[in-house]
This record gives C-alpha cells, structure tokens and sequence, in this order.
C-alpha cells in the first residue's frame, strides 16, 4: 500500500470515529461520571444499548448456560490464580456433594497445582458453545483410579503409570485397603500409661487429623490410650523409604523432614513437620512399604500407633469417609501429576459441602476464596449475557 493510499485510509478512519464514534462514547462516560456506577463496564454496555443512536433498545441481563460440570470436574480456580472475580456462576442440579479448600490452603498444599491450572485454564476462557453442544472439558475428566502411598517415590511413578494403562483398558484397581483386616469380637486395644498433660496434648493432635477427628469420645479414649511413647535423635529417621510400614506417627515435640529419593538422584526434601505432625498413615492402609523417608532434624518426642491397632481401629470407628476421600481424588486426573504425597494432604485439608437442587454454589461477579471439585452430582455454569 503506498503511503498517499495509507494517508487517506487513516483520515477516513479518523473521519469515521470523529463523527460517529467519539459522539456517543463521549456521552456515554459523561453520564458514567455522573451516576459512578460500582461496576463501570456493565452499566456501559447497557447504557449503549439502551441509548444506540439509530436502533435504541431495552437492554436485559440473562444467564445463559455454557458448561456442564460432573463428579470430578473442578472450579474455583481462576479467583485464587489472577485475583478476578468470579467469572461465572455454578449452581447445582440436584443434590451436589463437593471437597472445597480454601485460597490459605491451596496455596499452602498446592503449590504443583498452580502450573496444573494454569494450563486448564483455557477451558473456562470459551465458555461460548450453544446450550445444546455444552459439554464438561475433557483435561477435568476423572479417569484413573491410583491408590498409592501418600509420601511418593519410584513406586508411585510406577503406580501412576499402571493406573493410566488401567484407565485406557477401563479397569480399576483395588481399594485403598488391599489387606483384609480380622477384628475379632474378644480384640482389646493396648494401653500405654500416660500423664494427664499427655493425654490432653495427644487429643488435640488428634482432633486436627483427618484421619482421626471424627471418632467418638469411646473410641477417641481407646486410640489415646494405644499410642506408646518413642524417641528419636537428631539424624535419626523415624521412617526409612522401601522398608515396611509399623506405625502411624504423630510427633509430639521437634521437627522432622520428608525426603524422597528417585533412582539415582539424591534425595529431595518435600515437606516438613512440627509438633502435632501425623504421618505413616498410608503405608499401613495400602500394605506397601514406605514411599519417603522422614529424618528427625533435632530431638524428638513421637507418638507410635501400631499396625495393627491402628488398621482395627480405622475398621471399627469408621474409616470409610477419608479412605473414601482419598481414593476420589486418586480418580481426578487433574491431580494425576501431583504426588501421592501430595494429593493426600489435599485430601486432609479439604471440606464436605452441600447443595440442594438451584444452589448456587458459587456468584459471578463476586470476589472467590474457594477451589472446588465436585464429588457427585452434576453443576451448570451460567454467565450473564445481555439481551435486546
């Protein structure tokens, strides 16, 4: 294009906006600043609506539907990535159970999460598929059903790998209790003689695990009195990667690393533990040997609950709810690249909601500080759109 040509081009367009285009913007913001509406670009979408110079019209804001959400499905996320609000609204269709965690505790746990998210963050940017071809977006699918070790390794690799494969073939793989556990109808728990300021430290700890906080007073009394006191040296590892699971461990005073070791790379450290740290859990459950090393990094005053005790305990108080919790989001294939280790504390800290049928779960427009992945039922996604 020569330049003379170029010239004319942007005079016209120039011409264009100068007596069509800047006239009514420009009344448009005169009136924004005089009425200073809270949400600017909404009231000046309506206002040129309402006001076309040539085809005025009543303008209307409608929710028109553009996703539909299953178990295993997720959302939530983009409010606690970018800070927006929230960029659609999510109501149930009937009853809808989801595990909810809070803006604290997904940055806290889920630190390999926010790559994750980001690269599936694409699939609520289009949310523009006619009402009859909306379809949940396929990288949020539950697929696999792993059942590893929550503090990861070589083995959970090899587990997550077994579970892809079983997933391609339509297989599942066993529940998280692969051993069968025998409660004898005579079976009495041990009993470790304690202090009064033990006992009452020890049912804090314990009302803060996942594991262990919705037992009753009986059984509360029962596993108290079955932890037995242990020390560790500083250096000393209370866990070693590959050996067979013994005990379930709160520490009681001191601090301790996770380290995990991959082939020949030397051991990485993956999180870290204080007073009234649990862990150990996993390998007592799966029957599988240690997946992580826990190194005590001082002195330390721990608490042991036997294997076998603690397997008949969780049988008979009701292990069903966490067991059930863990193995759901070992189906949730966006969190297939997280580590056992990790998806299980996720599994600690999230919470139970419900929702009846039109709930709305979540509210376009306002500020988010929840993540969630739906359970079971199904959720519609709505964005207002306006109508004229």
């Amino acid at each position: 294009m020569s330049d003379s040509a170029s010239n004319e081009k942007s005079a016209l367009a120039k011409q264009y906006l100068e007596s069509t285009v800047v006239p009514v913007l420009t009344q448009a913001l005169t009136q924004m600043c005089v009425q200073e509406p809270s949400d600017p670009f909404t009231w000046l979408a309506q206002w040129l609506v309402e006001n076309h110079p040539t085809k005025p019209s009543k303008a209307e804001w409608a929710e028109s539907l553009v996703l539909k959400l299953t178990a295993g499905d997720f959302f939530g996320e983009i409010a606690l990535l970018s800070g927006k609000p929230r960029q659609a609204t999510v109501k149930a269709v009937g009853a809808v159970t989801v595990l909810v965690i809070d803006r604290d505790g997904f940055q806290r746990l889920c630190g390999n999460l926010f790559e994750i998210l980001r690269r599936n963050m694409s699939a609520y940017s289009t949310m523009e598929l006619p009402e009859e071809e909306v379809a949940a977006p396929e990288p949020v699918k539950a697929e696999a059903e792993a059942t590893e070790e929550a503090e990861g390794g070589d083995d959970a690799a090899e587990d997550e790998k077994a579970a892809a494969a079983a997933a391609k073939r339509g297989k599942r793989r066993t529940n998280v209790f692969v051993e069968a556990v025998v409660l004898e109808d005579d079976w009495v728990a041990p009993t470790f003689d304690k202090t009064d300021d033990e006992k009452s430290r020890l049912e804090g700890y314990i009302a803060k695990t996942a594991l262990l906080a919705y037992l009753d007073a009986k059984a509360r009394e029962t596993v108290i009195g079955a932890f037995q006191k242990k020390t560790c040296g500083k250096d000393e590892e209370v866990i070693k990667q590959g050996e067979d699971g013994d005990y379930y461990y709160i520490l009681d005073s001191g601090h301790t690393d996770v380290f995990i070791k991959k082939g020949e790379d030397p051991e990485v450290k993956v999180f870290e533990y204080s007073a009234g740290g649990a862990f150990g859990e996993l390998a007592l459950l799966h029957g599988e040997p240690r997946l992580a090393t826990v190194r005590c990094t001082e002195d330390c005053v721990l608490w042991a609950l036997d294997r076998d005790t603690f397997r008949k305990i969780m049988m008979s108080t009701g292990k069903q709810d966490m067991s059930q919790r863990v193995e759901f989001l070992n189906k949730v294939s966006l969190l297939a690249e997280l580590m056992p280790f990790e998806r299980f504390r996720l599994a600690e800290a999230m919470r139970v909601k419900n929702y009846e049928d039109g709930d709305a779960i979540v509210t376009e427009g306002e500020p988010g500080s929840e993540f969630f992945i739906i359970q079971s039922g199904n959720c519609h996604c709505f964005k207002k759109t306006l109508k004229f």
